[in-house]
């Protein structure tokens, strides 16, 4: 990796921005994409550094973005052919020059944040637990000086700290639990709704739930974000002690992360930076955001590069009965 590319790295994982790493890693000719080629694409679609022409870029980006969103890396293959591996995700080759490029792309994210209500002891032990598996933990209260020295961060405006979150980058993965113990249960829970955190878990026994369900329609709530409230909070291992109890929470986090790699679902972020189109002169999957682009009838038409986009101004009726 180029030292400029190392910097840009370290100043990206410094300022929690997540951001993917490709490599060439195999290459046949004609392609001007070599082994050991890197780049690095931030959250925003841009790619810093060098791993081929155009034939491959647009598809990596494309990739790249997914992979923030799903936290898995991915090893491309551009023109493989059949009996392919099964690691390998297939990717046409564009380009008329033709050759084979596999390309591997790693996603770099922040560590998860952990957001915890309440000042129980089930609060410090889920603080405690949370900073031990790489958290980035925040403490809703600074009065508790035990909690807020456990806590990396700790705040007094819990309805504030969602509104912040609520804008994180894609890629960040998002945790909240109340662990208020019945004192502030329903409040602490519709703000922290408001951010969408990919996990929200409140302490409540299955009776106590019904009521908070009902508390929480009144405080305006719909349906869908009712549903996402986790309670009681956790796997049921017979935990009995607070230690045992967020054990049990932050197992029911790492299952449901588990669960989401499985089935590729998309997380959080902003989806309008994955708007996508297909070039209708070579096929190609390129992303609207910085792609060249022309207008036709009215409708703007995307392309993976400058050759694409001149072949289709020349005559833009054919390759639209082509596709």
């Amino acid at each position: 990796m180029k030292r400029d590319l190392l910097d840009l790295a370290a100043r990206l994982t410094a300022e929690r921005e997540p951001y993917a790493l490709a490599t060439v890693v195999r290459s046949e000719r004609p392609t001007s994409g070599k082994p050991g080629n890197m780049a690095l694409i931030s959250a925003d679609g841009v790619m810093h550094g060098w791993i081929g022409g155009s034939c491959t870029r647009s598809e990596v980006i494309h990739h790249a973005l997914e992979t923030l969103d799903q936290g898995e890396p991915r090893l491309l293959a551009f023109g493989s052919s059949p009996g392919r591996r099964d690691d390998l995700v297939p990717v046409p080759m564009s380009c008329s020059s033709g050759g084979k490029v596999e390309v591997h792309v790693n996603p770099v994210l922040p560590a998860p944040v952990l957001i915890v209500a309440g000042r129980s002891p089930v609060a410090r032990s889920l603080v405690r637990l949370g900073d031990a598996m790489g958290y980035t933990t925040v403490a809703e209260t600074s009065e508790d000086e035990a909690l807020a020295a456990a806590a990396d961060k700790a705040v007094d405006d819990l309805a504030e700290t969602a509104a912040r979150y609520a804008e994180r980058p894609r890629g960040w993965r998002l945790y909240a639990v109340v662990a208020t113990m019945g004192r502030r249960d329903e409040p602490s829970l519709a703000e922290l709704a408001a951010a969408a955190p990919d996990y929200l878990g409140v302490i409540a026994s299955p009776t106590r739930m019904e009521e908070v369900r009902r508390v929480l329609a009144a405080h305006g709530l719909d349906a869908d974000e009712i549903a996402r409230v986790r309670g009681p909070a956790g796997l049921d291992i017979g935990a009995e002690s607070p230690e045992e109890i967020a054990l049990s929470i932050l197992a029911e986090i790492v299952q449901l992360e588990a669960q989401t790699r499985e089935s590729g679902a998309i997380k959080s972020g902003d989806a309008s930076a994955d708007a996508a189109a297909t070039d209708p002169v070579c096929g190609m999957t390129v992303p609207v955001a910085g792609s060249p682009s022309s207008v036709f009838e009215g409708e703007p038409v995307y392309f993976c590069c400058e050759g694409c986009r001149s072949r289709f101004d020349a005559s833009p009726e054919a390759y639209l009965r082509e596709r």
